[in-house]
């Protein structure tokens, strides 16, 4: 279990940079309580309120190794102290299985509030924006402020990521430095014309890890993004949003330090530039009108190669957008149209070899029939081209068949997807409902101009019938599916129905489900396996606090063409309890 002790050098910048925002914090939130001492007696006295979940899981197998532990618990709750206005929740999760995560499973934390100020303790996410600090987990402090309608500011510091040893013993090992982090974001501005500033700053410290990490190409890492937010009306009904973000980041903070020709040389108590250091950009825009029915608008993005953030968990990067949307209202709000198209592409400093473009654009359409029927259509159409030839190449060919052995193609997409809900009798004693759905997919690829053998197409049809007997609290249902799959040589299709039931006992605070299924897989026509699926729960509410939960499920598959187990069996159990309580 994680520690939530945090070590931290008092000569490295990060701790320097996190001093300078904790004092900053202190005076803010001293500032904040002065203030509002005077209201204290005035408001509710202590409420609390809360609640726990205790979950254990039970597994076994026959006829294969167990494919997960055989005993599990998992352990959260949430508390939420109120005093005179003050508001306190405290949220935690624990679980045996801690042990196997590289990262913190076991989690504790709390987000007290009093009027418009909200600090963050303990394990806690927050989001300045997409391409800055974006709900990345950290433990320390933070804090949001709202004084008024037209300020907002936003702050953290905490430690981002663990420092985990080297470990070649250990399958999946990943090695990593102790990370931490902080940053600020303060907007100004109401609803019509806002702008936010945001700044955020994250550094591993190198001597976290002992084990020579860096024979496997791992070093400590620096970054500093800088971010500015913009958004406005500029007349009635037009209205734009923009944000623009530079990131400096070095992937090896012990090189040799340089002067290097960018704005981040004027920033050199936050980042120092180094020769592993590079710096890229990314922004987005949109402008949109809105009419009385309808609303056109134009989004366009740009994210340079590269472009990556320590706040981050993940960042598509290299990219450019720009697309047209269409979204309106007819016929009494029954029907409604929602329509994007547009062009992406990536190599946009040239330097990859092979350079993709890709048309998108997708339709959505609802429409209510009747106050008992009720449709919806979707249809998207997605085509990338992919270029890995030089122009000479591409000049000279005599036919669309020179310079195969390079890379020209086009690769199209298509999806469609129609849907009907029928209410075919609302009763005092019963109720009854049809749903349908039907989707395709296909996938073709082109070369030179002509069509490639290749390619894939799917469908899928589902529905499900459903019948209420509202005397007695009985709820059944009846589905089944079918999903065909074909490519070249092969054809995939698996089918099959279910049932289910639930039965609600005891003045509704006891209830019973049980559900059956049967699927069946086969391939070119032949049999890959069958699945029997069975599941039995129970639930009992006792005084409206305690909830009681029992679910089994046993699964029965048979492969009669595996060459290791040919027919196995599953069990799963899980007992739950929940409690809720609240002192008013």
């Amino acid at each position: 279990m994680s520690s939530g002790l945090v070590y931290i050098s008092m000569q490295s910048p990060c701790f320097r940079f996190g001093s300078m925002l904790l004092v900053s914090l202190w005076f803010i939130t001293t500032s904040v309580c002065a203030q509002n001492l005077e209201s204290i007696g005035k408001g509710d006295a202590l409420t609390i309120s809360g609640g726990v979940n205790v979950s254990q899981v039970f597994y076994a197998a026959n006829g294969i190794e167990d494919r997960r532990d055989p005993y599990n618990y998992f352990l959260s709750g949430n508390l939420n102290l109120s005093l005179y206005g003050w508001s306190v929740p405290v949220s935690f999760s624990y679980s045996n299985q801690n042990a196997s995560f590289q990262q913190p499973f076991n989690q504790y934390g709390m987000s007290p509030t009093y009027k418009w100020v909200t600090a963050h303790l303990g394990y806690r996410s927050m989001t300045f924006s997409k391409y800055t600090l974006n709900g990345h987990l950290f433990l320390g402090v933070g804090v949001e402020l709202t004084p008024s309608d037209k300020v907002k500011i936003m702050a953290m510091y905490g430690q981002l990521q663990k420092a985990v040893e080297l470990d070649t013993a250990e399958v999946g090992n990943l090695p990593a430095f102790k990370r931490m982090g902080g940053g600020a974001k303060v907007t100004l501005g109401g609803a019509d014309h806002s702008v936010d500033f945001s700044f955020f700053k994250a550094s591993d410290d190198p001597n976290s890890v002992k084990s020579n990490v860096a024979d496997i190409g791992l070093f400590a890492e620096d970054n500093l993004v800088l971010g500015l937010g913009v958004s406005t009306k500029i007349i009635n009904n037009l209205t734009f949003k923009g944000e623009i973000a530079y990131s400096a980041i070095s992937t090896n903070s012990q090189s040799e330090e340089v002067n290097a020709d960018h704005i981040y040389n004027k920033f050199s108590f936050a980042f120092q530039p180094r020769a592993s250091s590079s710096y890229y950009s990314a922004m987005n825009a949109a402008i949109q009108y809105q009419f009385k029915k309808y609303a056109f608008g134009v989004a366009y993005e740009r994210v340079e190669p590269g472009y990556r953030t320590l706040g981050a968990y993940y960042f598509n990067n290299d990219l450019e957008n720009i697309a047209l949307t269409h979204t309106s209202r007819w016929l009494n709000q029954r029907l409604s149209i929602s329509a994007r198209g547009g062009l992406q592409r990536n190599n946009l400093n040239k330097t990859e070899l092979n350079t993709m473009s890709r048309w998108s654009g997708s339709l959505s359409i609802n429409y209510q029939v009747s106050p008992k029927i009720t449709t919806n259509i979707n249809y998207s159409n997605f085509s990338t081209v992919v270029n890995f030839r030089t122009p000479e190449q591409l000049y000279n060919q005599a036919t669309p068949y020179d310079n195969l052995d390079t890379l020209n193609y086009q690769q199209i997409s298509q999806n469609a997807a129609l849907g009907a809900n029928f209410l075919l009798g609302n009763s005092t004693e019963r109720a009854q409902n049809l749903n349908c759905n039907f989707a395709y997919q296909q996938s073709a690829e082109e070369q030179g101009g002509e069509a490639q053998n290749t390619g894939s197409k799917y469908y899928n049809f589902n529905s499900s019938y459903s019948i209420s007997f509202v005397p007695s609290a009985l709820v059944v249902s009846l589905s089944g599916n079918v999903n065909v799959s074909q490519a070249v040589d092969t054809q995939n299709l698996i089918y099959g129905p279910s049932l289910s039931a639930r039965k609600s006992l005891g003045d509704k605070k006891a209830s019973l489900t049980g559900a059956l299924s049967y699927n069946v897989s086969e391939a070119n026509n032949k049999l890959n396996s069958s699945v029997l699926n069975l599941r039995i729960g129970a639930g009992y509410v006792l005084r409206e606090k305690h909830q009681f939960n029992l679910n089994v499920t046993a699964i029965n598959r048979h492969t009669p063409h595996s060459t290791t187990q040919q027919q196995f069996r599953e069990f799963v159990a899980e007992l739950g309890y929940n409690f809720n309580f609240s002192s008013r």
